[in-house]
């Protein structure tokens, strides 16, 4: 019997190692002054600038490839418990079945069940590629390409966010109408099962702090926030393909830092347990990336909380974009069951739904609504109402009737300078007035969206 041995690098799960291409996390304890500030003289309201953004280049790493070890010896394998996903009180969990289901292939279909089961036995010792085995998986029947195991593979980690110890790399052979594949793990078993254990636990505590009677949008906000608040980006786990938490929950839920990948399996898990369904899809942003499709009340959408990450205070810029919003900077992976032949060096995305509905786009549901420059008495609300809760940040939505440019300037350049109007009425009444010179302002042009970044004179 002759039988053709491969190793090859997973490229479907490159987004394990890929580095993403995010907008700088401006804070003040990371830069000095980084973004402009609003000014204005007693004696008339100035021109100001939109606070810019600058993004950073991150490279992409490749894992090199492991071999298939055919040396006679087996590990000895422990059994990872499966992981216990809790459940937001009052929700029905949804269990992701996208990966799964996109299979149409049976050695494929099967290879998948098989991963399902092996992937909690992995051993205690690591071999001499430094990752630890995990049992071997025979199917018989079939001899899958490297691009069919490669989009095997993608599928179960799609669906399956809590097993965040499969390695990138893997090794397979083909032969005699089989396909054999080995699986590795970054960490021992008893290391997975502890790590598997303080990640629900977080992820408990977060779903039980959910409000009472939220409905999906508000769960999904609630959610999109806690995932930004907790967490920032890993600018050196980027670089690092060693660096496997900063690309898993372990990162997001434990370290506090994370790349895409841990931001949007984080947040994939908390809304599947909360009872929103969502999925993670891969493209490019600049670079590699990984984001989230979620939906909202029958509709799909798509958000990038990584992207949206200022600190303490979402921007929202990227909750709820349709594709041809989205589309602007984030460029979509092909979909595996479009392309005729599967390759292993090749990227692929998971069936996906589309997104065309806005009414759930964050500006449009929560933002304040700005259709002329005549009544300055909602934005006025908005900042009194923002100044009582302590809020960092108020949304606006430009309707159609304004041109969005023209209702920019207005609000912030030139006269009517509607936002400072609405500023100083606001402060009348206001127990903690907002400091005008401080307030700084981002567009989000796509979704015709405005973010103002409130300052307090207490804080000045």
């Amino acid at each position: 019997m002759r039988r053709n041995h491969k190793a090859v690098a997973l490229g479907a799960f490159l987004v394990m190692v890929c580095s993403c291409t995010v907008i700088l996390l401006l804070l003040n304890r990371c830069f000095s002054d980084p973004w402009s500030s609003w000014e204005s003289s007693q004696s008339d309201s100035s021109a100001v600038a939109e606070e810019s953004r600058d993004k950073k280049e991150a490279e992409i790493v490749t894992p090199s490839a492991v071999t298939l070890e055919e040396d006679g010896k087996t590990p000895v394998y422990s059994q990872v418990p499966k992981p216990i996903l809790p459940t937001a009180a009052g929700c029905n969990a949804v269990s992701p079945q996208q990966g799964r289901e996109s299979l149409t292939d049976e050695g494929m279909a099967q290879l998948y069940d098989a991963i399902s089961e092996k992937a909690y036995r992995v051993s205690e010792t690591a071999g001499e590629n430094q990752l630890y085995p995990i049992e071997r998986i025979t199917v018989r029947g079939s001899s899958l390409t490297d691009g069919q195991v490669v989009q095997t593979l993608t599928a179960f980690s799609h669906d399956h966010p809590e097993v965040f110890w499969i390695s990138n790399r893997y090794g397979y052979s083909t032969g005699d109408n089989r396909t054999v594949v080995q699986l590795y793990a970054v960490a021992p078993a008893s290391e997975c099962q502890k790590l598997s254990k303080r990640v629900m636990a977080e992820a408990e505590k977060v779903l039980q702090n959910l409000p009472g009677g939220a409905n999906a949008m508000e769960k999904e906000i609630t959610l999109y926030k806690t995932v930004i608040q907790n967490c920032q980006y890993d600018d050196e786990g980027a670089k690092d393909d060693q660096d496997w938490r900063a690309h898993s929950i372990v990162g997001a839920f434990l370290d506090g830092e994370a790349v895409c990948e841990g931001y949007s399996r984080a947040l994939q898990l908390l809304l599947n347990q909360a009872g929103v369904p969502s999925m993670v899809v891969t493209g490019t942003a600049g670079g590699a990336h990984m984001w989230n499709l979620v939906c909202i009340d029958g509709q799909w959408y798509q958000a990038d909380a990584t992207w949206d990450d200022y600190g303490e205070e979402p921007l929202y810029r990227y909750l709820n974009l349709t594709d041809e919003m989205m589309s602007q900077d984030h460029q979509l992976y092909p979909q595996a069951n479009q392309t005729e032949e599967l390759k292993g060096d090749q990227v692929y995305n998971l069936p996906l739904p589309t997104c065309t509905a806005t009414k759930a786009n964050y500006f449009q549901a929560k933002g304040v609504s700005i259709s002329s420059f005549e009544d300055i008495d909602p934005l006025a609300k908005a900042i009194s109402q923002a100044s009582k809760n302590g809020e960092k940040s108020i949304q606006l939505y430009i309707t159609e009737e304004l041109d969005y440019d023209a209702a920019v300037k207005g609000l912030f350049l030139d006269a009517p300078y509607q936002f400072l109007n609405a500023v100083q009425q606001a402060n009348l009444t206001a127990d903690v007035p907002v400091d005008y010179n401080h307030c700084t302002y981002v567009e989000a042009k796509t979704c015709r969206g405005v973010v103002i970044l409130l300052s307090y004179e207490q804080e000045s």
